[in-house]
This record gives C-alpha cells, sequence and structure tokens, in this order.
C-alpha cells in the first residue's frame, strides 16, 4: 500500500553526515585507540558541576514527563546569554540540529532555495535537500577558504529563502565579525529572507560576540551545550527567534518534552561553572597554537583561515590523503569527504584532550616523513 508513495529520492543522495562514518571513534572495534581530534566535544570534558550532579541521578523523578516548557532552563540561558528578555524568545531541542531541523520543516519548503557557503556544516543542507529544497552554496577557495563579508553578500544577493551561516564556521574555525554579521542580516530583511546563525562552536568566544544581541527579527541564533559546554551525550541546544509569529508556530510544531529531564539537569548544573567555561577557553587556544606551529612546519600542508580561540581547523595536504595518513600515524579527524565539495585530502583537526596534547604534536611532526 506504499509502494511509490515513500521518499525514495533521500536514499539517492550519495553524501552523508560526516557523523555517520564508519571509520569514527564512535563507530570503531576496540583496538589502539587513536589521538582524539575528531568530533567537536570539549577536549576537557565534563564540567565538574554536572559530575557531581550524576552522583544523585537516582533521585531524580525518571517516572515522571520532563517540564513542557523547561522555564528554569530557558531563564538560565537567558541570565548566561546576558539579557533576561531573551527567556521568552527562546526554544529547546535535543541539541542545536534538532532546532535546525524544524527550522528546514518551517522556512524551506520544496522547492525553496537555501543558500550559504561551501565547505560548511553538512547536516543542515542535507536537511534541506532531503525536504527537497535547493542549496545552492557559494564556492569558498583554497587555500585559506575565507568567508568574508563579500563572499556572505554573494550567498544573499541570489535572494534564498534562508541563508545558513555557521558561525564559527564549520569545519575551518573563523569566525565573521559581528560587524559585518550585522550588514548581511540587514541586507537580507530588505529582501525578505530568513538568515540563521549556527553558533553551536559560539561558547568559545565572548557573549559580547554573540549574534543573539542582534534585534533584526528575520535572524534566528541556534546554539548547543554539546561543546564547550561538554554535553554532547545529553543532546541539549536552543535557538534565539525574535520574530513572535515564528517563535509561535515553532512552538506549536516542535514536539511535547522537548528535552529530557537528564538534560534539563545537566544543561543548568553547566551553566553553573562559569570556571570550567574559561579554563576551556584557555585550554584550546594554547593547544591550537601549538598544534599550528607544528603544522607551519609541515612540508605541503595549508591550513584554512581560522580563529585562535575556537577549537577547530581545516587542514589539506597538497600531495595524498590526508585523512588516511593522521590515522596511519594514530591521529583520528573528520574526512573532507564527509563536506560538501571535499574530499579527503583535507580533514577538520579538533584541539587533542590536554593529556594527548603532546603527541598529537609529535605526531603532527611527523607527516613530513609522509610527504
Amino acid at each position: 500500500m506504499w509502494k511509490g508513495r515513500l521518499p525514495r529520492h533521500i536514499l539517492e543522495m550519495t553524501h552523508e553526515s560526516y557523523a555517520k562514518r564508519a571509520e569514527s571513534q564512535l563507530h570503531r572495534s576496540p583496538g589502539p585507540l587513536l589521538v582524539n581530534c575528531g568530533l567537536g566535544t570539549n577536549p576537557l570534558g565534563v564540567p565538574p558541576t554536572v559530575t557531581r550532579l550524576l552522583k544523585f541521578c537516582h533521585k531524580w523523578a525518571v517516572c515522571d514527563y520532563p517540564p513542557p516548557v523547561a522555564k528554569g532552563l530557558t531563564g538560565a540561558i537567558a541570565r548566561y546569554l546576558g539579557d533576561e528578555d531573551l527567556q521568552d524568545r527562546i526554544v529547546l531541542g535535543h541539541g542545536s540540529m534538532d532546532v535546525l531541523i524544524t527550522l528546514t520543516r518551517l522556512l524551506l519548503p520544496p522547492g525553496s532555495l537555501l543558500c550559504g557557503v561551501s565547505p560548511q556544516f553538512t547536516d543542515m543542507p542535507l536537511q534541506a535537500m532531503q525536504g527537497n529544497a535547493r542549496y545552492h552554496p557559494v564556492l569558498l577557495k583554497g587555500p585559506r577558504f575565507e568567508a568574508d563579508l563579500e563572499t556572505w553578500k554573494r550567498a544573499a544577493r541570489q535572494r534564498p529563502h534562508v541563508l545558513y551561516i555557521d558561525r564559527p564556521h564549520n569545519p575551518t574555525g573563523q569566525v565573521l565579525p559581528l560587524k559585518d554579521l550585522e550588514v548581511i542580516v540587514a541586507e537580507c530583511a530588505d529582501r525578505g529572507c530568513w538568515v540563521i546563525v549556527d553558533e553551536a562552536y559560539g561558547d568559545y568566544l565572548p557573549s559580547e560576540e554573540s549574534a543573539v544581541g542582534m534585534e533584526h527579527p528575520n535572524c534566528i541564533v541556534t546554539r548547543s551545550f554539546s561543546k564547550a559546554w561538554g554535553l554532547a551525550g545529553m543532546r541539549v541546544g536552543y535557538g534565539v527567534i525574535r520574530d513572535p509569529e515564528l517563535f509561535k508556530i515553532f512552538d506549536m510544531l516542535q514536539p511535547p518534552f522537548g528535552v529530557s529531564l537528564p538534560g534539563i539537569e545537566a544543561a543548568l548544573a553547566a551553566l553553573e561553572d562559569g570556571e570550567f567555561l574559561e579554563k576551556t577557553r584557555e585550554y584550546v587556544q594554547e593547544a591550537k597554537a601549538a598544534m599550528l606551529d607544528a603544522m607551519a612546519k609541515i612540508k605541503n600542508l595549508e591550513v584554512a583561515a581560522t580563529h585562535p580561540s575556537t577549537p577547530i581547523m581545516m587542514v589539506h595536504h597538497r600531495r595524498g590523503n590526508l585523512f588516511e595518513m593522521l590515522a596511519h600515524l594514530g591521529i583520528d579527524s573528520e574526512p573532507g569527504s564527509g563536506y560538501l565539495d571535499l574530499d579527503d585530502s583535507t580533514v577538520r583537526l579538533r584541539v587533542p584532550p590536554p593529556e594527548e596534547l603532546e603527541r598529537a604534536v609529535e605526531l603532527i611532526s611527523r607527516l613530513n616523513g609522509l610527504s
């Protein structure tokens, strides 16, 4: 009875998320572990406040439903962002990806146009294309792959229904200046275009650098507890929606109980640990500088434009499969083939945990022997 009715075009797509690749440490059989420079988790792990909280999780009433609207969490997020008036503009989800998926359903009907740059976070355009929206990004030029103001203006001039900006940019870790973002959002407002600013890595930057402070109603900001807050396994994310009508429609479309009780409790505990966030930021800057210094000494290696405070960077090897080279040396990375318009001569690296930093730098130095 369902013959011919299933959306088989999804099976015909040849691209998939880098998170689903079989070679990931998430799926690898037990054996010698590689230095973890792969998925974008916090290299320092979990905030101590959350570790302490989990010792008492047996007291949670997990047989009951969580609050349908977690006002305690939205209020804590608003205070963290420095504007308590945002509490009634915040929507929650199972990670920021959950919020992004709902936004694609709302803002990108079949045949509509999504614009951005390429490469960028793969799953957003994939979700749009799986819903029969069109995706026309502006291709970034190597070796620097800079996405500057003019690049984003070119994307906005295509008059998309939605302009998707990952800021900090994934995979390069570069950051579009806030003043330039203001220009883009204002131009898109004049064209009747929504702008989604994905700040999954935004907590690595000072709060005043966030787009949540911009009051343009066409700008939606999504953020995550998976990265700098160390809660990837809890799946908690949120969005800031300033347009009242979109907020109301989004709220109606979201399924009930959007975040689990453990997720709510862990996020609240994490937000109490500003010291952990500052320690994370300091370590990331130190570790990234050490890795960039090591890579600068490797022939045939090119590093894309990046920001010193973000934990990720994109690296290209002019003469081979860099993903396999690094795996052979003992470093796990995210392969370029997990992004549109890249191959495995390019990888995304995340800074490793502190106990693996020295080894990571030493292994990177061995790349010269493989060139």
